[in-house]
This record gives C-alpha cells, structure tokens and sequence, in this order.
C-alpha cells in the first residue's frame, strides 16, 4: 500500500496546511513505508492529469486547500482515482463556487476528512448524502517543542499566527495599548508571517510595534518559533469566531506550555474551555497579563486532549482510513 499527499505549494513556504501535511506524512512514514508527499505550482488541468497518471497505483490523498492553489476546481479530477481520500480544510469559509467544487469528492471519494465536527457538518449541510464518507481527525502541533532551559521563560505576551485580515489583532494591539496604558513594560512580541504586505492590518500592526515597543518575528524557522514560544507565558488569540480544534496555533502554544487567552464561542469544544482562559475584551486579557499567577485551567483536560493530537496517534488513525480504501 503506498500513499501520497497531494497538494500546491512549493518547499519553504510559509502555509499552515502544507506544514500540516509535512508533519503528517512524517509521522506515517516512521511507521509505514510508501507514504511520500508531492507537490503541485498551482491546480491546473494539466497538473491534476500528471497526478492522476504517475500516482494512478496509489492511495492518493489531497490536502485542500493551500496556498498557491489558484481558483480552478481541477484538483476535484482526482477524485476519479478510485482509492482518492480527500482532507478539507476550513470549509466553512469556501466561497460557494469553490464549495461546489467538491461535488465530485462528495460523490466518489473514499473518505472526506475535517479537523473538527464543525467542519463536518458545515460540509454535509450542502452534501448530506455523504455523511458514511466523511470522518473528524483532529489537527496536530507542527512546532516541534525545541529544548530549552525553563529559566527562559518570564513574564512575556505574545500573538502567533498568520499577521492578515480577520485574525483579532486590532484586538491584541488595543490589549497591548492597555498594558501600556498601565504603566506595564511586559515584553510583547507577534510571531508569524504576513499573508498580503498590502493589507491594511499590516500597516497597524507596524505602527503598533513602533508605538508600543513590540518585537516583531517574522517567517521564522519552526526551530525558532519553538524557541519563542518556550519564553512566553501568555498568548493573546483572539480569534473572531472562537478558539475551535482548527486552530494549530493555539494548540502550538498550549503545547508549549503558554496560557492562551482566547475567545469561547458554542463552537469551542470542551477541552479548550477548559484548558483555555476566555476574554471578554482586551481590557481582560491585559488584566489577566498584569495579574501575579496566571488563571487556574483544568490540567487533566489539556493533557488529554494534546494527547489525541499527538502525530503518531493522527497517523494511526489515518492508517486505518487507509487500509480501508485499499480494500
């Protein structure tokens, strides 16, 4: 049985999905051998019928969607492949032309995997005849936890993610502003990479580091994000439609053993309330910083459920998904 992970992308680039797929496939090929991971400029026609023909004797699985991709739905063909399994990723904020596209993995993919339940039933709202094909396996850490002396560690507040449009950071900047505002000189730091330098949130978050004396990380290595993240003690994350399993950012902090300050939405699952603080506004984050001891989480909760989200318990269970469409 042999196995690869199709997806657009090219090696280095800063993309959380083919990150996702890097330490995936990682993780099957220390415990299978045959799972390679290969990688398309962009979904052309043609790109999809070279895929289809050079992998026609293998389990192919796509991973969609990533950066690069383009707007065509021909990476959809590949679900004629009869042993096609098919991730989505963030389905909910499709467009709807791209949303139809996944018409044909509806009808004829093998298995259609989500990172959450959410996901999921977003999903079988437009293709409910599906729902025997479709399966939850939650997302893992692609930071590796880097050693590091705990002496490293002091009081500190960082936001890690993707520095674009719709992540909260005008919330996170107004959280900082406060703890200015306080008098507090807590060292604070964004770590990321910038989706679109053009975007106007970029130009703020800038302004901000300038104003407000904060450090600014950028396209750093996952060695050194892991650094980052061991010498932080909180993270402010105020994610617009709530903390939710997809959210591989948060779970790199919370691995790492940073405090995530967060929003709680319905759709936040039981694990991450209680292994998360919630935060009403940024005045309560900023309270929560400059407070003596962080906010007590429900320990036995967040060692749980890091643990289903372990690699080589995401690889198990896609290995069984696999050997199914092998049958």
């Amino acid at each position: 049985m042999r196995i690869v992970h199709v997806l657009s992308g090219t090696p280095g680039n800063r993309c959380g999905v083919l990150d996702y797929t890097n330490s995936l496939v990682g993780a099957l090929a220390s415990v299978h051998d045959g799972t390679e991971c290969a990688l398309v400029k962009t979904w052309s026609l043609s790109e999809a019928l070279r895929i289809s023909r050079t992998h026609r004797s293998k389990i192919i699985h796509i991973q969609y969607p990533s950066l690069q991709m383009g707007k065509a739905p021909w990476w959809a063909l590949l679900a004629l492949n009869r042993r096609t399994i098919l991730t989505l990723h963030e389905f909910r904020i499709f467009s709807t032309a791209r949303k139809l596209y996944c018409l044909p993995a509806a009808l004829l993919a093998k298995q259609i995997v989500f990172s959450n339940d959410e996901e999921r039933r977003a999903f079988l709202s437009w293709y409910p005849f599906a729902a025997k094909s479709c399966s939850v396996i939650p997302i893992g850490n692609n930071i590796p936890v880097t050693p590091a002396s705990q002496n490293e560690r002091m009081r500190r507040l960082i936001y890690f993610g993707q520095i674009g449009e719709s992540k909260g950071l005008d919330l996170v900047i107004e959280a900082v502003a406060e703890l200015r505002k306080q008098g507090s000189q807590i060292p604070v730091a964004f770590v990321g990479a910038i989706t679109d330098a053009s975007s106007p949130i970029v130009a703020r978050v800038k302004d901000a580091a300038t104003r407000y004396g904060i450090e600014l990380h950028l396209n750093l290595s996952s060695e050194d994000v892991s650094r980052e993240l061991r010498r932080a003690t909180y993270a402010y994350m105020p994610f617009p439609d709530g903390i939710t399993d997809k959210r591989g950012s948060a779970l790199a902090c919370l691995k790492h053993g940073v405090s995530v300050l967060t929003t709680h939405t319905a759709e936040t699952p039981a694990w991450l309330r209680a292994a998360t603080i919630n935060c009403e506004s940024p005045l309560e984050a900023a309270r929560h910083v400059m407070a003596p001891s962080p906010p007590a989480i429900d320990a036995e909760a967040l060692r749980a459920g890091l643990a289903e989200r372990e690699w080589p318990a995401i690889a198990s269970r896609h290995l069984a998904i696999y050997e199914r469409a092998a049958l």
